[in-house]
C-alpha cells in the first residue's frame, strides 16, 4: 500500500506514519503535486486537503480511529479470481458488497465479459444498461460516473455488457484509468474477474491490494496456482480431500469454509485482516 501523507503539521504526520509506517510525506500541496506526478498512491492522508486531490481520495485520520465492524482500514482493492468457473466468485462479490458497513462507498468493477451478460448482473438483477462499454466511447470522467449503476446508496457497479464485442477495444491503460476515477471516489474497488489470464485480468491484478481466490482444492487449480506470478489469499469452499498436502507445498495463507454466505463475517475478516 502506497500512501502520501499531506501536512504541514510535523506531530500530524508523526501520528499518521504510527498507522502508515511506510507513507510518503509532502510538507505542503505544492510538493504534493509534485511527488504525485512522479510516482503513483493508493490514497492521501491529510489536514491541508479535502476529499479528494488530484484524482486521489483523501482520508482523515479521525476516520481510521472511528472503524467498527466489518471495515477496511484502508481503501482497498480485491481482485476475486479463480481458476476454474463453479467455485462461488460471484457468490463472493456479492456477499462482501452487502456485507460491508453501509457508510463504506463500495465499486465493483465486473470483468467477466461473456455474451449474454454476466453471472454477476443476473445475480444482481441490473438493468442491461449502462455498461462498460458505454463509458469506452468516450472514456471521460463525466461519462464513468454517468454510467455506473447505483445498486444500493453506497453500492455502485460498472457491469459487463450483453456482448463482449461491445468491449473488443478495452486495454490494459482503461484498466488503470478505472482505477484512477474509481480511486477519487469509493473506499472498496471490487473486481470480479473471469477464470481466464489475459492482459486485461493482469491489468486488473497489478491494482488489487488484495487478490482473493477461490477454490474447491483440486488437483488441476494447484497446478495453476504454482504458476500464479502475484501473491493471493485463497478460500477454499468444501475443498477435495487432501487438499492439505498441496496448501503446504506451496505455502498458501488460506480459510476454508463450508458456505459463503453463512460465513463471511470469517472470510471477511481474513481478507481484511
Amino acid at each position: 500500500m502506497k500512501v502520501l501523507i499531506v501536512s504541514n503539521d510535523r506531530d500530524y504526520i508523526k501520528k499518521a506514519k504510527e498507522i502508515y509506517e511506510d507513507a510518503d510525506a509532502a510538507l505542503s500541496v505544492e510538493s504534493a503535486e509534485i511527488m504525485l506526478n512522479k510516482k503513483k498512491y493508493d490514497f492521501i492522508v491529510s489536514d491541508l486537503v479535502k476529499e479528494s486531490f488530484n484524482g486521489y481520495a483523501v482520508k482523515k485520520l479521525e476516520e481510521e480511529k472511528e472503524k467498527k465492524g466489518i471495515r477496511p482500514l484502508r481503501q482497498e482493492v480485491i481482485a476475486v479470481y479463480s481458476f476454474k468457473g463453479g467455485v462461488g466468485k460471484t457468490t463472493l462479490v456479492k456477499t462482501l458488497l452487502e456485507s460491508l458497513e453501509k457508510d463504506i462507498k463500495v465499486l465493483v468493477v465486473d470483468l467477466n465479459f461473456h455474451d449474454g451478460g454476466s453471472d454477476l448482473s443476473f445475480t444482481l438483477d441490473l438493468p442491461v444498461l449502462p455498461h462498460i462499454g458505454m463509458w469506452l466511447k468516450e472514456r471521460t470522467k463525466k461519462s464513468f460516473f454517468e454510467n455506473l449503476i447505483e445498486y444500493k446508496p453506497n453500492v455502485s457497479i460498472l457491469q459487463s455488457p450483453p456482448k463482449r464485442s461491445l468491449v473488443s477495444g478495452i486495454t490494459e491503460r482503461d484498466i488503470d484509468e478505472i482505477m484512477r476515477l474509481a480511486r477519487s471516489k469509493f473506499d472498496v474497488i471490487i473486481f470480479d474477474l473471469p477464470n481466464e489470464f489475459n492482459e486485461i485480468v493482469k491489468a486488473a491484478l497489478d491494482n488489487a491490494t488484495k487478490i482473493v481466490v477461490l477454490s474447491k482444492g483440486t488437483e488441476g487449480e494447484f497446478a495453476r496456482m504454482k504458476e500464479f506470478p502475484y501473491e493471493f489469499l485463497t478460500v477454499f469452499v468444501k475443498p477435495e480431500k487432501g487438499f492439505k498436502n498441496y496448501v503446504k507445498l506451496l505455502n498458501l495463507k488460506y480459510k476454508v469454509v463450508s458456505n459463503l454466505s453463512k460465513e463471511i463475517d470469517a472470510v471477511c475478516e481474513f481478507i481484511f485482516s
